[in-house]
């Protein structure tokens, strides 16, 4: 029987309407921005058939030229609308891994870790890079009640389009105006990962390695010198079945490992400050 048959006809004039508008990813991206301003995460199932494909989108292009410039642009109005107040414990910020972290801890039920008394808020946002983080957090710092820890990866997307030198001087800026601005919060630097593919990566995957290793680095310092501050060094590397295929970003079983480094941070830093 055709699709649709005995619904009433207002549904299939819709639905004609519709497919001849929009392909089904587009389609599927309006839903996406449709849910997340009722700030909930939508299922995974729905969320990994489209999503990834924002994701390759943005991971290779801060600027989306040459891409999809309607799905940048809803991204970022996700991201806007999600961020303007919390009052949760702990926020967790970044890129694609705390982003997709975020969404398996909602998909599995422990939204927040399943901590007693602790509120987590997932802001990571898909395509992030550091030039991009204040104006997404800017709102927040202003209209929100200061976390106790703050989790921060970020970076991953500006090894392959800045230099060290420019990824450093944003960090310090960054970093230095989230303490500003929290000065009791814990601030907990999460190493950058490696990836089994960097794209965009025009000098080859060992230079582009060398560099996220001095940024890593350099982030250890700059939380160091500011005191009240945690170092993550995930033991997830290229060589680790934690990857979906495309290399990038952490499958099932890697974003488990990935939660449980974030946990442990935190009941050894809420331990410590009791």
């Amino acid at each position: 029987m055709p699709r649709g048959r005995r619904r009433e006809p207002m549904r299939r004039r819709a639905l004609r309407n519709r497919d001849a508008q929009r392909n089904e990813g587009q389609a599927n991206i309006e839903r996406h921005e449709q849910q997340a301003e009722e700030r909930v995460f939508r299922p995974r199932q729905v969320q990994r058939g489209i999503a990834e494909q924002i994701d390759d989108q943005h991971d290779g292009d801060p600027t989306g030229r040459g891409q999809k410039r309607g799905a940048d642009a809803l991204e970022e109005n996700v991201v806007d609308n999600r961020v303007q107040q919390s009052s949760a414990d702990i926020w967790v910020l970044g890129d694609s891994i705390p982003y997709w972290a975020g969404v398996w801890a909602q998909d599995t039920n422990k939204l927040n870790l399943r901590l007693p008394d602790l509120t987590i808020d997932w802001l990571g946002v898909r395509g992030l890079h550091w030039q991009s983080f204040r104006q997404q957090i800017e709102a927040k710092v202003l209209f929100s009640s200061p976390p106790s820890i703050i989790f921060l990866h970020l970076g991953g997307n500006d090894l392959t389009d800045s230099t060290v030198v420019q990824i450093k001087r944003t960090m310090e800026t960054e970093i230095e105006y989230l303490r500003e601005a929290f000065p009791e919060s814990i601030i907990v630097w999460i190493d950058i990962l490696q990836r089994q593919v960097w794209r965009g990566a025009l000098k080859g995957y060992d230079v582009i390695e060398q560099k996220r290793l001095r940024i890593n680095r350099a982030g250890r310092k700059l939380v160091r010198s500011i005191g009240r501050y945690d170092v993550i060094h995930p033991d997830i590397d290229a060589e680790t079945p934690f990857f979906r295929p495309d290399g990038v970003h952490l499958n099932d079983v890697g974003l488990e490992f990935y939660l449980d480094y974030i946990k442990d941070s935190i009941l050894k830093n809420i331990s410590d400050n009791r």
